[in-house]
C-alpha cells in the first residue's frame, strides 16, 4: 500500500516518516544513491508500508546542506540579549540565506531577563527596525512574549537557528511543555553555548505545527551567489539604490553613493551596513578562492 508522508528523522540509514498518526521507520530505494539524492529531514515523501521503503521524494521547495533540512517555510533567527553576546553578522547572513531560498524570517531577542538595561535590547531593536523582519522579544525563564511567538509560527515548517546557547531548545520547551528538549548552558571559558541537539528532528506539534530541532543550524549557504546581488535582499537600501550616482553601485568604494551618504546621516544603521560590507567581501573571496 502507498501513502504520503513527511521524514521528520534520519538514523543510520533509515527514515523515520510520519503517516497520518503514525510513524513507519524506512528504507530509501536504491535509485536515489544511484542518482545521487539524499532523503532529507522536511522531505515529503511517497512509501510503500508494506515493506518500509521510501519510493519517491516530492519535488523541494528549498534545501540545505548544513544540516541535511529540506522545505523550511520559516526561520526564527534566535539572538539573545547577552550571556553569549549576541552575534549581529549571523543574524545577517541568516536573514539573507533566507531571502535567498524563500524562506521568511523573524527575530526572537531571547534572555531579555538578563539585560543590564532597557538599551541592550533597543540596540538590537533599532539595528532591524527598517529590515522589514518581524523582531519578538522572549524570555524562556519567564514566558514572558512566548504566546507572541506561537502565534507568529505559521502553518509549514519551522526552524529555530543562532548561535549555541541562545536558547533554541528551551523556546521549544516553552512553546510546547510536551516536547521536552535536552537544555545546554554557556561554557565558563569562552562563554560559548553547548550543543545540545545531536541530530536533526522534524518535531509536529499537537496543532499541527512543525518545528525543526537540530544541531548547529547557524548558516545557511549562499555559495553561488554574486556579491553585487546582496543589496537587493536590504528593504532598507532600497530607496536610496537609484540615488546612487553608478548604476550597479555596490555601496562600498564608489562615490556619490546614497547608500553611504544615509548611513552618515545616520538614516540607516551604521553597524548593519558593516556588516554588509562584511558578507559582499566575504562572499568575493570565497568565489575567488573556487576560480583557483
Amino acid at each position: 500500500m502507498m501513502k504520503k508522508g513527511i521524514i521528520i528523522k534520519g538514523i543510520g540509514g533509515f527514515y523515520d516518516v510520519k503517516l497520518d498518526d503514525d510513524v513507519l521507520r524506512c528504507n530509501a530505494r536504491g535509485k536515489f544513491r544511484k542518482d545521487g539524492i539524499i532523503p532529507m529531514v522536511g522531505d515529503k515523501v511517497e512509501v510503500n508500508t508494506k515493506d518500509a521503503v521510501i519510493e519517491t521524494i516530492m519535488p523541494r521547495k528549498n534545501q540545505f546542506r548544513r544540516p541535511l533540512v529540506s522545505n523550511i517555510d520559516y526561520l526564527g533567527i534566535v539572538v539573545s540579549v547577552n550571556n553569549p553576546q549576541p552575534d549581529l553578522l549571523l543574524v545577517d547572513k541568516l536573514m539573507l540565506s533566507a531571502a535567498v531560498n524563500s524562506v521568511e524570517s523573524f527575530i526572537i531577542i531571547n534572555k531579555i531577563d538578563l539585560a543590564e538595561s532597557q538599551a541592550e535590547i533597543e540596540y538590537i531593536k533599532d539595528e532591524y527596525k527598517l529590515s522589514g523582519c518581524t523582531v519578538l522579544y522572549i524570555s524562556c525563564r519567564d514566558g514572558t512574549g512566548v504566546d507572541e511567538l506561537k502565534n507568529e509560527l505559521g502553518s509549514g515548517i519551522t526552524v529555530f537557528a543562532g548561535q549555541s546557547g541562545v536558547g533554541k531548545s528551551s523556546l521549544i520547551n516553552r512553546l510546547y511543555p510536551c516536547q521536552t528538549r535536552e537544555v545546554g548552558d554557556i561554557s565558563a571559558k569562552g562563554r560559548r553555548g553547548r550543543h545540545t541537539t545531536r541530530s536533526v528532528e522534524l518535531l509536529v506539534m499537537s496543532d499541527k505545527k512543525m518545528i525543526v530541532d537540530t544541531p548547529g543550524f547557524s548558516a545557511l549557504g549562499v555559495d553561488l551567489m554574486l556579491p553585487q546581488e546582496v543589496q537587493n535582499y536590504y528593504n532598507e537600501f532600497i530607496p536610496y539604490i537609484c540615488e546612487c550616482r553608478y548604476l550597479g553601485c555596490m555601496h562600498n568604494k564608489e562615490p556619490d553613493c546614497a547608500v553611504k551618504d544615509a548611513v552618515n546621516r545616520g538614516e540607516l544603521p551604521k553597524g548593519r551596513y558593516e556588516r554588509y560590507i562584511r558578507i559582499i567581501e566575504t562572499i568575493d573571496e570565497e568565489r575567488r578562492k573556487q576560480r583557483w
